[in-house]
């Protein structure tokens, strides 16, 4: 929850929120600020075929983001996305050396393998069913294997352009993976190599999550940092109960508040049980 400057706000009351539920308006009936909770960072790094020429400077930034958002009790792990996605580093703590490990990392298939299908051109091997930016598959086995079995504070970070190439999953089933992991999803937007500007799919999925998205930074990171720091370390927590008469396991939520020129983001789906 930030203002028109961009601030934080931290002092917000239980009365100015208004929650619906499948459009129907539902109490508040509690609400606390989490601060500085332990994060789970998730980082997804487009290596595709349209992101060859920017895959150094993923490396970097991705190495230094994570330098200086993880603190001690955080953890961290960083995937990419290939004609498979791979693991470059697993889940572990803020003392690793992420510069030296994604520098060298090839990472093993991580998720579901694409299949694999024979080329009619003499000389060329077999390639990838997915293409070469399974960017859909990549979220929803973040989301699902690494994300979802952990409790707390959890995000992904995504650098790309947003373009998937044919991903076994589809976009709503990435975008469900998220909503039952309790994650929010950040990306950082780069030029595709094949010409275009940021693929409006994943704006579209960086919305329902409550997250948001940057331009590419020019050498300069303090900016995507801070704004990191105000969403994933400062958080309101709304507790109320949802339309009983609903037999839906997901449902669509809309949060609003009455205090003017207040920038709201927030999850727009969640999934409950029936029981």
């Amino acid at each position: 929850m930030v203002n028109a400057s961009g601030v934080a706000v931290g002092d917000l009351t239980r009365d100015e929120f208004q929650v619906y539920d499948n459009d129907v308006r539902r109490p508040v009936e509690s609400l606390w600020l989490d601060a500085d909770l332990p994060l789970t960072l998730g980082v997804i790094i487009d290596a595709s075929e349209g992101q060859k020429e920017q895959l150094s400077e993923h490396h970097r930034t991705a190495a230094e983001l994570l330098q200086r958002i993880l603190r001690l009790g955080d953890r961290a792990f960083v995937i990419s996305v290939e004609e498979d996605v791979r693991l470059w580093a697993d889940l572990t703590d803020a003392t690793v050396d992420f510069g030296r490990q994604l520098s060298g990392s090839a990472g093993d298939v991580f998720g579901e393998p694409c299949a694999k299908r024979r080329s009619n051109i003499p000389g060329l091997g077999p390639w990838s069913a997915c293409g070469s930016s399974p960017l859909w598959n990549a979220i929803y086995d973040a989301a699902r294997i690494k994300l979802q079995p952990l409790t707390g504070n959890k995000a992904l970070l995504i650098l790309t352009d947003g373009f998937d190439s044919g991903s076994t999953h589809s976009w709503n089933q990435a975008a469900d993976a998220v909503s039952r992991s309790d994650a929010s999803l950040y990306a950082i937007q780069y030029r595709s190599g094949f010409g275009g500007s940021f693929a409006p799919d994943l704006y579209r999925l960086v919305r329902e999550t409550g997250g948001t998205w940057f331009r590419a930074p020019d050498g300069e990171y303090r900016q995507i940092v801070s704004r990191l720091e105000t969403d994933l370390r400062r958080r309101y927590v709304l507790g109320f109960r949802p339309e009983k008469l609903s037999g839906k396991r997901r449902h669509d939520v809309r949060i609003e508040v009455t205090r003017p020129n207040l920038s709201v983001r927030a999850r727009k789906t969640y999934f409950r049980d029936p029981q």
